[in-house]
């Protein structure tokens, strides 16, 4: 394992240890912090950042690196889908979640197919926390298993210039980080009694 793998498992350590980003697209502000108290009541530890515009929304994709997006559907002169089209042009690995008013389920559907993680009705607000926690789950998982892919090319490289024992113990981690991420995502293998 190199340094900067050891770098990349620490900061996905990290990123799970720590508050979650949420970026809010909304224009009305009572909606915003309806959302921020339907978490918040969920027991979630998160930051969010609240825009209402194209411009400041491609502003604080960088500035904030959020870890899941939040978007309303229709705002003025900006749209949730135009968000859901810049997202995936600047961070595809960050789940995108569709939170509207008058969204029919059509068009949730084709929201779907073109790359959102989710959509939650706000008139049925409840699942927007379980929603919210699902996405940065998974996005965990799916950071987690890149990293284990990186690590085991990393091993076949050794083992390709001759580096047998460096390779070896390189594969032997990413098998057992590999075991513990699918048992995670899985649940634990039930053992049958001897």
């Amino acid at each position: 394992m190199t340094a900067g793998d050891l770098r990349g498992e620490a900061e996905t350590e990290r990123r799970a240890e720590r508050e979650a980003r949420i970026l809010i697209v909304e224009d009305e502000a009572w909606d915003a912090e309806q959302a921020q108290r339907l978490l918040t009541g969920a027991g979630l530890a998160f930051t969010a950042v609240v825009v209402d515009d194209g411009p400041s929304f491609t502003e604080q994709l960088t500035a904030f690196r959020p870890d899941v997006i939040l978007s309303d559907y229709h705002l003025p002169g900006f749209s949730g889908e135009t968000a859901l089209k810049i997202a995936q042009e600047q961070c595809p690995q960050v789940p995108f979640i569709f939170w509207s008013g008058v969204l029919g389920d059509e068009a949730a559907v084709g929201l779907i197919k073109k790359g959102a993680t989710d959509f939650v009705l706000k008139d049925r607000p409840a699942r927007l926390p379980d929603a919210i926690k699902r996405a940065l789950g998974d996005a965990a998982q799916q950071a987690r298993l890149a990293q284990l892919e990186v690590q085991l090319l990393e091993a076949q490289r050794l083992a390709s210039l001759g580096h047998l024992g460096a390779a070896e113990e390189a594969m032997n981690l990413t098998r057992q980080m590999l075991a513990a991420a699918r048992e995670e995502a899985t649940g634990p293998a039930e053992t049958p009694d001897p």
